[in-house]
């Protein structure tokens, strides 16, 4: 189980738990990352923060330096939006390895898809979040909180830390009796009950009287009929039998996790192409993959395409025949009604005549065809989202392709991205 980061810094000495504890109240209040409320509340330095974060994550570390200069090349690799949703930053680029600066170095996905959508091995660097928010505004132009510049300038300032005013000296309080809170006077500093009386003489001093102590009173114990129950993970108080429908529900939502991660191995387990796996499996880039594919889709229509989904849209990636006018520059919002968005993070398929919606004109231009058409389209997903989309115009007076055959494509398409993005992985240790 990997260890927060406020556990790491207190076992290190670098901070106290109080300082801990104060950053943790104050990130109630204001949200954003601990690490942002440790430097604002001061007294820990920004490489000491870099230090645990490279031990919690056990990845290198990328300073506000290596942040600040970043050649244009690099930062088009990944665009604005997605760099901004996901809090990362491409910031150098080694042959096929490309470096990127992240707040959450162990976030898959995030990775996953950027080595999809630029077919590098990715290196991941571990950032603060307060250098990327203000890189993030820097390069790409991203409105951010003023929250984050106003602290990476006192830092700077700082030489490396928010300067900390001392904290001041409180006057002594006395609670009076009627537990109301008041300075201690010159008069007030022995009790009334020290101060010389009677008969011992004006200038005498008598021993004061012991302060009483309250009693202390325990609250009832509850009796064993009302103490709650301690329960297990599952909800259920400890020797409570679950109820049957529980025990076969819970195993039945098992099974059905488990089917839908072997779907894809399924589909293609039986009559998958030969030439096809071959193919794949010799793969070493994305492009290898939309070739085979491709070569593939041509047999079972007259014209196909595959399209790359981002966060926010679906743009063109490659086709056969390739249409007049490329493909590379068609994108097409998901906020646009159109089979893409009908699709969008599904196992589903589409084949049937084109429905006229203005996003589906758009995209049988992109093809070269014309409108009306018949079409079939298949999401490409991997972990339950869409990564791919494959679209294509079926032959005039021929049998539609078979849905297992589009079905089984899809499928060979997915395994064959999730093993490249292994053996990127691989490379990149």
């Amino acid at each position: 189980m990997r260890r927060r980061i406020g556990e790491i810094l207190v076992g290190g000495k670098a901070v106290s738990a109080e300082l801990r504890d104060r950053a943790l109240a104050q990130q109630v209040r204001q949200r954003g990352r601990i690490c942002t409320n440790l430097l604002e509340l001061g007294g820990i330095r920004e490489d000491l923060l870099l230090r645990a974060l490279a031990v919690q994550h056990g990845v290198a570390t990328c300073s506000a330096a290596d942040l600040d200069e970043i050649r244009p090349d690099i930062l088009r690799l990944v665009p604005a939006k997605l760099a901004a949703s996901l809090f990362v930053l491409p910031f150098r680029r080694l042959g096929r390895n490309l470096s990127l600066a992240m707040r959450d170095p162990k976030d898959l996905p995030a990775l996953d898809e950027i080595s999809f959508l630029t077919g590098l091995a990715i290196s991941p660097f571990v950032s603060l979040d307060v250098r990327i928010q203000v890189a993030l505004a820097k390069h790409y132009g991203v409105t951010i909180d003023a929250r984050y510049p106003d602290l990476a300038a006192r830092i700077d300032a700082g030489g490396g830390m928010v300067a900390v005013a001392p904290p001041k000296t409180p006057k002594p309080f006395l609670r009076t009796s009627s537990t109301a809170l008041r300075p201690l006077s010159p008069d007030a500093a022995v009790p009334s009950r020290a101060r010389p009386r009677g008969p011992a003489g004006r200038g005498a001093m008598v021993p004061a009287a012991p302060l009483e102590t309250p009693a202390v009173v325990e609250p009832p114990r509850p009796r064993a009929s009302e103490v709650p129950r301690r329960r297990d993970r599952a909800g259920r108080a400890r020797g409570e039998e679950p109820s049957v429908r529980r025990r076969f529900g819970d195993r039945a939502r098992r099974t059905d996790e488990r089917g839908r991660r072997r779907g894809n191995l399924a589909l293609v387990e039986e009559e998958a192409p030969a030439d096809l796996v071959a193919s794949l499996s010799k793969a070493e880039s994305r492009d290898d993959i939309a070739a085979a594919v491709l070569v593939e889709a041509g047999r079972l229509l007259h014209r196909a395409a595959l399209f790359i989904a981002q966060a926010d849209r679906v743009i063109g990636w490659a086709a056969v025949p390739e249409p007049p006018e490329g493909l590379r520059s068609f994108s097409v919002a998901f906020s646009e009604p159109s089979l893409f968005a009908s699709l969008r993070n599904t196992d589903g398929f589409y084949v049937g005549p084109c429905p006229d919606l203005p996003g589906n004109r758009r995209v049988l231009e992109a093809l070269g065809a014309t409108f009306p058409a018949v079409v079939a389209a298949v999401p490409v997903t991997l972990k339950g989202k869409s990564v791919l989309f494959l679209l294509g115009e079926a032959r005039a007076g021929e049998a539609l392709p078979k849905a297992m055959e589009l079905k089984r494509l899809g499928a060979l398409t997915a395994i064959a991205l999730e093993i490249l993005l292994l053996k990127n992985r691989l490379r990149s240790l």
